[in-house]
């Protein structure tokens, strides 16, 4: 992202119900937390407020007295904090100097509307992880005010802003209770019987290398199967010939889409090997001299000294680019790799998508975010990399051999923010330069290479444990999201291509990023599913 990325009574009346919050929404607003504060980077819950003294109602800290029914109010108050006391994640601020300490929060928003007995929440500050220019978090949503109903009722719109699982009683509420056994039995690759670690499977030359396990090869015929099984405990399956039927599979030839789309403008990826995005070292480009790296920025870089290198970006039409392929697949262009990636269906090739079959079992139960095709010529190497998204990856033409690795502990990835640069390519000689470092970072890249891993530099890599997916024609990959990836993509024999398309959905679990401490959770989107 870029640089640029009582008494209980009195206790009561005094104090804040704060609560963590596990979104990972990112909020654009008007001032940040100040640095000292920082560490209140939770979800208030204000649970005593009454109208101020301007014509408006705007809501103070303030006691009991004057409320219509003050022990009724007060018996409220209570019965809803008391419904988090058992909450882990919950702290009470109980001082004069705790609450100076939040008081730029309840100043920053003016004119709060609420009754005399009421409740004020604030959402949680989230931390802005994408840009390294902005050292704190961002300020929160406009509060919501609770005003006094059933505490049922205050207690579920507490959990709704701050992604709780609390019972008005104090337990976990069943959305709660199922959310711990998902998290407590997420799928773990050391749970198969023929695991090995990376250190013996990429470890020191000459050495015997164990098998890697493979991924589970199933048909699934139900939302419900598809949930238990593989959904819900983050577990990578195969989905064997589902996709054969599809007309895209006699349909998509090159003839077929150079017809239909030739004159469009499409827009590619040019590489001067077949590595797309891997790491090199950062002096290996040779940027302009006004270049430069703030230091802000480079400080917080943990490997400053390497880069992501993205593939030289080119628009050209559909069918030029279809020639270019074959030429390269034919041998008749060499030192060059051409990769139309992750180009959307929607919004390119409309008309393909009635060529394609939504996985039936999750249609309309997970949201859809991007519908993509991806064409090669079938000797690809997509370097180790993770999506936030939910993965069917459906191949028609081809194979793809995925090694995945698990997301349950990301600093063995060395999960963190890489500096990119971009190649730049002459369209006359298909000669490369490195000449542009970017004014922006990776988040989703590993520095690592599998293939010659440093285990000097990166010595958690060794006890990781890979998993070998590899898809055939008509198989479909469910991949969750956040699992890391290396993708060697191998051509069908007679096309001389590799064809596959890609349904991303809103994942079911998710994490902040990068963030290699980071823990999946359950994403907030889909909680009516526990």
């Amino acid at each position: 992202m870029s640089f640029s990325s009582t008494t209980k009574l009195s206790l009561l009346l005094l104090s804040y119900l704060v609560v963590h919050n596990a979104s990972i929404s990112h909020h654009q607003n008007n001032f940040s937390i100040p640095d000292k504060y920082s560490d209140l980077n939770k979800c208030l819950v204000v649970p005593r407020v009454k109208p101020g003294l301007s014509d408006k109602y705007t809501c103070d800290l303030a006691d009991v007295k004057g409320c219509d029914d003050e022990l009724l109010c007060t018996q409220w108050l209570l019965d809803v904090q008391n419904a988090f006391v058992d909450e882990g994640a919950v702290f009470f601020v109980k001082s004069q100097h705790d609450i100076e300490k939040t008081a730029w929060l309840f100043s920053s928003w003016k004119d709060i509307r609420c009754s005399e007995c009421s409740i004020v929440v604030y959402d949680k500050p989230a931390i802005d992880r994408e840009c390294l220019m902005s050292a704190l978090p961002t300020s929160p949503h406009p509060p919501a005010v609770i005003n006094q109903t059933s505490v049922s009722h205050a207690v579920n719109e507490i959990n709704t802003i701050c992604n709780t699982f609390r019972g008005s009683n104090g337990n976990l509420n069943s959305q709660g209770i199922h959310r711990s056994y998902i998290l407590d039995n997420l799928f773990s690759v050391k749970q198969m019987t023929n695991h090995a670690e990376s250190v013996q499977v990429f470890g020191v030359k000459g050495q015997s290398k164990p098998l890697l396990p493979t991924c589970e090869k199933v048909s699934v015929n139900s939302w419900d199967e598809f949930f238990t099984n593989y959904l819900q405990f983050s577990k990578p399956v195969i989905i064997e010939n589902v996709a054969s039927a599809w007309k895209a599979n006699t349909l998509w030839t090159n003839a077929y889409l150079k017809k239909k789309y030739g004159n469009m403008s499409v827009h590619i990826k040019l590489s001067p090997t077949t590595d797309y995005e891997g790491i090199e070292k950062a002096d290996l480009w040779k940027p302009p001299e006004s270049f430069k790296v703030p230091h802000i920025v480079k400080k917080k870089l943990q490997f400053p000294d390497l880069v992501v290198p993205r593939p030289a970006p080119v628009n050209m039409r559909f069918a030029q680019y279809l020639d270019l392929m074959k030429n390269i697949s034919e041998g008749m262009l060499t030192n060059i790799s051409a990769y139309l990636e992750y180009s959307s269906i929607r919004q390119y090739f409309p008309e393909l998508e009635q060529d394609l079959v939504e996985m039936p079992f999750v249609k309309n139960k997970l949201h859809l975010k991007h519908l993509n095709i991806w064409l090669s010529d079938g000797n690809t190497l997509g370097k180790l990399h993770f999506d936030p998204f939910d993965n069917f990856l459906c191949m028609i033409d081809g194979k793809k051999e995925l090694i995945l690795f698990e997301p349950h502990n990301n600093t063995q990835l060395y999960e963190t923010h890489i500096p990119e640069a971009q190649f730049t390519v002459d369209l006359e000689t298909f000669q490369f330069a490195r000449k542009e470092l970017l004014e922006s970072t990776s988040m989703v890249m590993s520095p690592l290479d599998i293939k010659k891993p440093d285990y000097e530099r990166f010595p958690k890599f060794q006890n990781t444990l890979p998993l070998n997916c590899t898809i055939e024609e008509g198989d479909v990959l469910f991949m969750p999201a956040f699992w890391w990836h290396e993708v060697q993509s191998y051509p069908n024999h007679f096309k001389k291509r590799n064809l596959a398309v890609n349904f991303w959905y809103e994942p079911f679990l998710t994490k902040e990023f990068p963030c290699s401490e980071c823990k999946l959770d359950i994403n907030p989107l889909y909680k009516n599913l526990l």
